[in-house]
Parts: C-alpha cells; sequence; structure tokens
C-alpha cells in the first residue's frame, strides 16, 4: 500500500495485532477500525500479511486530498501505521535526503518512516511533535510500537496468552476483537478511589490491558512476545541539567520566550480551521495572545486561523469557578477575536454523562473534564483543529501546593531565611489549604475519609499500595508530575474529548526544546518572590493584561461540581442505592448513602471529588464489565426533586 501524492499532516487512530491467522486478520481489523471511526472519519486503510496486520482511521488536516496508511517503505519491507504530527519533518527531510533518501510525497509521515530506516530507534528523539506509531517489519514479522516523549497520542495494548497481541489508540477496538475480555483491574480501581490518581503506571482500569508509557518503545515478536523499553534520553536529560543549572538572566529569559513563541507557531499549520481553547487561565491566555500576535503579523503560519481568530470557552455565570471575567479581559485585549462561551449545566452533564463515560473509556478524577468535552463538543461545528495550553502547569509548578514543596526544598538547602520570605509571600494562598479544615471543625462535620466508604476486604487486599510524592525538590516533583501523576491523565482527557468530536489537539507547551530549556535555568525561573510561572509571566508581561497575567489563584477548565452535586442529589442517590452499586466487591452501600446525605445536610467531611469517584466508577461498570445493563438509567428528571 502506498502513500498519495501531496500528502502532510493527519491525526487519527491505528490498531493492529501479532499471532492472528490471516483468513481472520481482514475481519478482526473491520471491527477494530469501526471501534474508534470518530478519530478519523476521513479514510480507512488496511494492510494485512502473514501474522500481522494494521488499519489506520484518517483526520485529515493537511493536504485532505492526500494520505493514505498504513504506508510501506519504497523496499516493501516496513509499514507503517501513524497518529500524529512531526512539526520538524521538513528539517529531518533535509537531512535524510542527504543521506540519499528520496521521497513522493510531501507526507511527515514519508519521513518518519525514512528516519526509522536511517537511525532506527534514535529517530523518534529527533521529532518535535506528537505521536503514536506502529512499524510492521514484513522480513522479520516483528513489530514496533512507539509513543512520544511527552504520551500526548495514546497506545494500548494487550496480550491473549496465546501468542497473540492486539494494540490500538483506544481501549474499545481491542475490546472490538471479541479475543481479549473485558474486566476490571482492582489494583488500578483502589488506586483510583484511594489516591485519586490513574493513568500513572502501564496498568489501565482493564485487566490484561496495558498503556505504553511516555518515552516507551515495545517491540513484538511473531511469537507474541512484547519487550518495552524507554527509548528517549529526555528523562535522564533533565536530570543532568537540573544539577548544574544556568542563572536565570536577560538572555535565559529570551530563550524561553522564543523558543515558546516558535513552539506555537508551528503548531498553527494546517489546511482546516484553527481555533484555541481559552479558559482564562495564563497558559491558555498565553496561547491565545501570541497566535493573536502571529495574526496580526500576517505570519506565514497563521494562514489557517483566518481574518479572526475562534477561541472557546466554559463559563459558569454565577458560581464562584467562574472565569468568564478573565476570558473577557483577554479578548478585549486581542485585536480580532470571535469569542464562543459555552455554558455547561447540570442538566447537560446528565444528558451526556453516558455518552461522556463511553468516550473517555475509563474513569475520571472528577467532573471537571466535562467542561472540556462541551467546549470541544461546540468547537467542533467550528474548526477542526484547537490549541491549549495543557501541560505548563506541571512544568512550571502551576498548582498551590508546589510553592510548599519548594520551600521544602529551600529549607533543605539551609535556606532559613529565604523559605521563610517565600512562605510568607503565599501565605494568603496556602491559608486556602487549610481553610477547609478548619471550617470542618467550626461546624462540626462528621470527620469520614473515602477509605470508610470501602469495601473493608477490598481495601485490606490493596492496604500495600502506596501513592509516593516528591515533596522537597521542585524539579523532581514537577518532572514525576509531568510523565506520572498528573499530566498523563489530563492528556488522556484531552485525547478524547478531541478525538470524541472529530477534532486535533495541539499542545505548545509540550516541546522538549522548551522543557530543556526550563530545566537549565535556576528554580527562580519557575518559583520567584511568591510567584510561579516566572519565564511564562515575563514573557507574557507586554502581551497579556495584568489582571491575566499577574493572577495566581487558578481554576481553569472545571466545573462547579459541589453546586452540581447538590442538584444532583436524586440521581446520585439512585445510583448509590442501586442493586448493582451494592453488589461491588469495592463499595460500602449503607456508609456511601449516609455520608452522601450528611454531604448534603453540610455534616460530611467527604467532599464532591470523593462521591464522583465512585459514582464515576459504577457508571464505568455499567457500560464496560457488566453484560447487561441491569438498573435504570440515570434520569435528569430526577433533577426537580433534588
Amino acid at each position: 500500500m502506498t502513500a498519495e501524492l501531496g500528502s502532510w499532516i493527519y491525526m487519527c487512530g491505528l490498531a493492529g495485532y501479532i499471532g492472528v491467522d490471516s483468513s481472520h486478520g481482514m475481519a478482526l481489523l473491520g471491527r477494530m477500525s469501526r471501534a474508534q471511526v470518530h478519530r478519523g472519519p476521513d479514510g480507512d486503510g488496511t494492510f494485512v500479511q502473514a501474522g500481522l496486520g494494521l488499519t489506520h482511521r484518517r483526520l485529515a488536516v493537511i493536504d485532505r486530498a492526500g494520505g493514505a496508511q498504513p504506508m510501506r517503505s519504497q523496499d516493501g519491507r516496513y509499514v507503517l501505521a501513524y497518529n500524529g504530527e512531526v512539526y520538524n519533518y521538513r528539517e529531518l527531510r533535509g537531512e535524510l535526503v542527504a543521506a540519499g533518501h528520496t521521497f513522493s510525497s510531501a507526507s511527515d509521515t514519508e519521513v518518519v518512516l525514512a528516519a526509522w530506516i536511517e537511525w532506527g530507534e534514535a529517530a523518534f528523539d529527533r521529532f518535535d511533535g506528537m505521536f503514536a506509531l506502529a512499524i510492521a517489519d514484513t522480513v522479520t514479522g516483528q513489530m514496533t510500537l512507539v509513543r512520544d516523549q511527552f504520551g500526548i497520542k495514546p497506545l494500548y495494548l494487550a496480550e491473549d496468552g496465546a501468542g497473540r497481541v492486539f494494540f490500538s489508540s483506544e481501549i474499545r477496538p481491542i475490546l472490538a476483537t471479541g479475543l481479549i475480555q473485558a474486566r476490571p483491574d482492582d489494583t488500578t480501581v483502589y488506586r483510583y478511589l484511594q489516591f485519586r490518581v490513574h493513568d500513572d503506571t502501564q496498568r489501565t482500569f482493564f485487566a490484561g490491558i496495558s498503556r505504553l508509557m511516555p518515552g516507551e518503545l515495545a517491540v513484538i515478536s511473531p511469537a507474541g512476545r512484547v519487550s518495552r523499553r524507554t527509548y528517549t534520553s529526555l528523562y535522564a536529560d533533565l536530570r543532568s541539567l537540573a544539577r548544574t543549572p544556568r542563572p536565570y538572566d536577560d538572555a535565559a529569559r529570551q530563550r524561553f520566550a522564543d523558543a515558546l513563541r516558535s513552539s506555537i507557531r508551528s503548531r498553527l499549520v494546517s489546511d482546516v480551521p484553527v481555533g484555541t481553547a481559552l479558559s482564562g487561565g495564563l497558559d491558555s491566555s498565553t496561547v491565545a495572545a501570541t497566535v493573536s500576535e502571529l495574526l496580526a503579523g500576517q505570519d506565514s503560519e497563521t494562514s489557517a486561523i483566518g481574518h479572526q481568530q475562534q477561541t472557546f470557552s466554559a463559563v459558569f455565570p454565577g458560581e464562584t469557578n467562574d472565569e468568564e471575567r478573565y476570558v473577557d479581559a483577554v479578548a478585549a485585549s486581542l485585536p480580532s477575536v470571535r469569542v464562543h462561551k459555552i455554558e455547561p449545566s447540570v442538566r447537560d452533564f446528565l444528558v451526556d454523562l453516558p455518552d461522556f463515560v463511553r468516550s473517555q473509556e475509563e474513569p475520571v478524577i472528577s467532573t471537571g473534564p466535562y467542561a472540556q468535552y462541551c467546549v470541544m463538543k461546540e468547537a467542533s461545528q467550528h474548526v477542526t483543529v484547537m490549541l491549549d495550553g495543557q501541560g505548563a502547569d506541571e512544568m512550571m509548578a502551576g498548582y498551590i501546593p508546589y510553592y510548599l514543596v519548594h520551600a521544602r526544598q529551600l529549607r533543605r538547602a539551609g535556606r532559613t531565611a529565604a523559605t521563610a520570605a517565600e512562605l510568607a509571600s503565599v501565605s494568603g494562598l496556602l491559608w486556602g489549604l487549610g481553610r477547609t479544615k478548619v471550617a470542618d471543625k467550626v461546624l462540626m462535620r462528621t470527620g469520614r475519609t473515602v477509605t470508610d466508604l470501602l469495601s473493608h476486604d477490598f481495601v485490606g487486599r490493596h492496604a500495600d499500595e502506596r501513592m509516593d510524592i516528591v515533596t522537597d525538590d521542585l524539579k523532581v516533583r514537577l518532572e514525576d508530575d509531568l510523565f506520572r501523576h498528573s499530566l498523563p491523565a489530563l492528556l488522556r482527557y484531552e485525547d478524547r474529548n478531541t478525538m470524541r468530536f472529530s477534532l486535533e489537539g495541539r499542545v505548545p507547551f509540550l516541546t522538549t526544546e522548551l522543557l530543556r530549556t526550563l530545566w537549565s535555568l535556576d528554580d527562580t525561573a519557575i518559583v520567584h518572590a511568591g510567584r510561579n510561572k516566572r519565564a511564562l509571566r515575563e514573557a507574557t508581561a507586554g502581551l497579556l493584561p495584568s489582571v491575566v497575567n499577574r493572577r495566581r489563584k487558578k481554576i481553569g477548565f472545571t466545573t462547579p461540581e459541589d453546586a452540581w452535586f447538590r442538584k444532583m442529589t436524586g440521581p446520585v442517590l439512585e445510583v448509590f442505592s442501586s442493586a448493582s452499586f451494592g453488589s461491588r466487591p469495592y463499595f460500602d452501600q449503607a456508609a456511601t448513602q449516609q455520608a452522601f446525605r450528611q454531604f448534603i445536610r453540610g455534616r460530611s467531611t467527604v467532599d464532591t471529588m470523593a462521591f464522583w469517584r465512585l459514582f464515576n466508577l459504577e457508571l464505568w461498570m455499567r457500560e464496560f464489565i457488566d453484560p447487561v445493563q441491569v438498573d435504570v438509567p440515570i434520569r435528569p428528571a430526577l433533577l426537580a426533586a433534588s
């Protein structure tokens, strides 16, 4: 199968197998492909030979008339199925031409394949972009799977124990084979319920289905043996850079600003309309303002923006978490922008909940990702590509607890005066962390934890599970959250919420050049004088309104979850009282019902995020695990009685 002339970039879905007889391969790949048609409604392709197969769904973004996958190398040996974008493909193509390669298309896919042939796995660290890919070797029968350094694009795999291995961009195609049973992974379930964490290991919520980790490569032999290893040098490089940082001076400030601007610019190239997610926070506002500046300067890469940049925001008028005033401030500062505001409601949430659970495939930490789901749903009516600010918080200490990590690091280094000064400068923010505990005591709320809502046997079986976090080294903690504890989950939400509506999501903060630039500088580039994201704030000081550039309290795309849960009393209690909820080996049904009623009366210390995890897990079990639907679906009409 050969690529059509002139293809370039396409965001999409891939799937395949090792160890299936060719006579069954086409039918199996057809089922896998149909299970993720939303990832690529613009076309599909299939490759099959004895013992291995690949299928690909295409969402055309550049040169929509061309581009077919799987793509075969010129000598016929290698076949590539590729989901992603390599933004520096033109530079790489020049190197490859100099090395003797010839090209029959303008495709970044052809460059990816040629790079693999020329440099092997060393090619992947040369890529600036996001990618998940599978390369079949038709001579050896071996399959190589690769995921980008940040894990922006997903890739899952499962072994059936009989020498067959299946892989895909989503989990449902693997289940669609009919050869992998949907069973819950109880360890993942426990860590989600107890520690509020997921996507931090190879394990998924589905027993026997794992994910490739960021920067990981897996080689599958024809006999179905899977060998996994980290291919990237990024993580070792970051540790080395952090040990010998340079001063954060004017030259460093400029290097950071240039790297960020270059990354945003490179992610604008498209033959279909491009828009921007705008939460009102510093990160997404930076992207929107930079795009606006490039557009005003008639930069050659802004043609897909059109005459006006289109931004998309979730707003919640009257709620404490509403950021509409910041969205308005940014929009007012931009010379040409069309602002789309979406107002998700609790009634919309209950109507969309089955599709949201199905789209995410695995439970999520809170209802927050639903706001992004609504934004992407609306954006898909206007654009095909969306930029947002994902990843900046984990790079530059965007959450309040990072201040404590920074202070402990200063104290560990014996810098007592600096520790005191930093803590004093953020005392107002830190008070917010302790305010809830003070209120619990004043209001005499019943002291419960999520453990009290779980089955004693379930808790006992997982008593050895731990959630270890770094508490006194800022860059080590940030690196941990970038590649394990925080960002991987957010990137999964992003991928599912965009691809559900056949959108391509781009995240310009997540580039190895920008991260290496930041890690080469001392920590004052990240936290200084009570403010995080120092390098970013200084890079955008003349670009953003001061009310956004200087703000410290972060909200971002989220929902008014506390208010929504009080309105959802009827639907939530219906689930917590159901026979299926009571039959799960995870929950203490009576304790859960009692705690939720106490919460509604303002008498429980359990928060909505804990109740949501139980609620979401039950809906996930009904959708993916139960053989039949045994309970009445969630009924929005119950809101009237709540």
